[in-house]
């Protein structure tokens, strides 16, 4: 009968210490905001990346897949040549274009790879989905000027 006592009385304590603790909270939720979310695919480029690189002038199909989590407002496209600064390139702005079969919003960007810049000059080629909120998310390939 004893150890009924004492089992009752550990039983209260851990519900007492087991309170709401509310006032203090470790956690504030800042925002409902999410960010963009890219689909990482094997095809960004169609065909693939050659190890060489791609010869100046040579035209390009990007394929740009991402899912709309919260509203979209513009596609960025962005290139970088050697050490210099990012440049914007082209802008797109968002227009519904879900794929059933992919799953996600599929943009086919049509891009000319730079040819008045030296042989074996490193470009990036970045993409960037910019939601409403202000919230981005970039997808990156490089290559070579053969």
């Amino acid at each position: 009968m004893k150890n009924i006592h004492i089992y009752l009385a550990f039983a209260i304590l851990g519900l007492l210490a087991a309170c709401d603790r509310t006032e203090d909270p470790i956690y504030n939720k800042v925002s409902d905001d999410r960010f963009p979310v890219i689909v990482s695919n094997t095809n960004f480029v169609t065909p693939s990346v050659p190890v060489a690189g791609y010869d100046k002038g040579a035209a390009l199909k990007i394929e740009f897949q991402y899912k709309a989590t919260d509203p979209i407002k513009e596609i960025q496209f962005y290139e970088k040549i050697a050490t210099a600064d990012s440049v914007l390139i082209s802008t797109i702005p968002y227009a519904p274009s879900f794929s059933t079969v992919k799953n996600a919003d599929t943009l086919i960007y049509n891009y000319v790879v730079p040819a008045a810049i030296a042989s074996g000059t490193s470009v990036v080629f970045r993409g960037r989905v910019v939601n409403v909120n202000g919230l981005t998310k970039d997808r990156t390939f490089s290559y070579k000027i053969k």
